[in-house]
C-alpha cells in the first residue's frame, strides 16, 4: 500500500492512498488529521490487537467507521450504511472506491507511524 502525505492549501494535513485504498487516506485526512492524542491512542490499540488481548475494536467518526481486529482494518463511509432508493434503474452501480477500503494491520501501523511522524514535524 503506497501513500503521500502532504499539506493543503489551509495548513491541514493530507493523506493520499494508492488505488483501492482511497478511503484510508480520507479517513487518516478527515477524521483523524493532526489529533496526535488520538493517533498514538490508535497505536496504542494496534499494539494490543498484536498482543492479542483483544479481538477486535470499531470506532466511529463524523463521516467514517474505523474497524480493526488482529488481521485487517477496514474504513466505511458510513453513508454506506444508509439505505439507498429503491427506484434506481436496474443495473445502476454507485460509485463508492472513496467510500470503502481495507489493509492488513501491519500495514495500517505502519501508516499510522509514518502519519504521527509527518504531523508532528
Amino acid at each position: 500500500m503506497d501513500y503521500e502525505f502532504s499539506i493543503d492549501e489551509l495548513g491541514r494535513p493530507r493523506a493520499k492512498f494508492s488505488m483501492g485504498a482511497e478511503a484510508v487516506g480520507r479517513w487518516f485526512s478527515e477524521e483523524l488529521s493532526d489529533d496526535l492524542q488520538q493517533i498514538n491512542q490508535l497505536i496504542e490499540l494496534v499494539e494490543t490487537l498484536e498482543r492479542d488481548e483483544i479481538s477486535n475494536y470499531q470506532q466511529s467518526g463524523k463521516e467514517f467507521q474505523l474497524r480493526l481486529n488482529r488481521n485487517e482494518i477496514e474504513v466505511v463511509a458510513l453513508v454506506l450504511g444508509l439505505d439507498i432508493d429503491e427506484e434506481l434503474p436496474e443495473d445502476t452501480n454507485l460509485y463508492d472506491v472513496e467510500s470503502y477500503a481495507g489493509c492488513g494491520l501491519p500495514d495500517f501501523k505502519q501508516a499510522l507511524l509514518s502519519w504521527q511522524s509527518f504531523v508532528s514535524s
